[in-house]
């Protein structure tokens, strides 16, 4: 089973390391940006369509 710690865009916080952000580079017609979401660390991320292991 794949957690979110174990992926490329996983950033835990400094504060505490059980959670973090998910971190997603988003590029549309006019612009590049990033996209970031709470996680915790230990979620499933098996149906996660950006998971790349580290």
């Amino acid at each position: 089973m794949a957690i979110c710690k174990e992926c490329k865009s996983f950033f835990p916080l400094e504060d505490d390391a059980s959670t973090g952000d998910c971190v997603q580079r988003v590029v549309d017609p006019r612009q590049a940006y990033y996209q970031a979401k709470p996680v915790e660390a230990e979620q499933d991320a098996s149906t996660c369509a950006s998971f790349q292991k580290k």
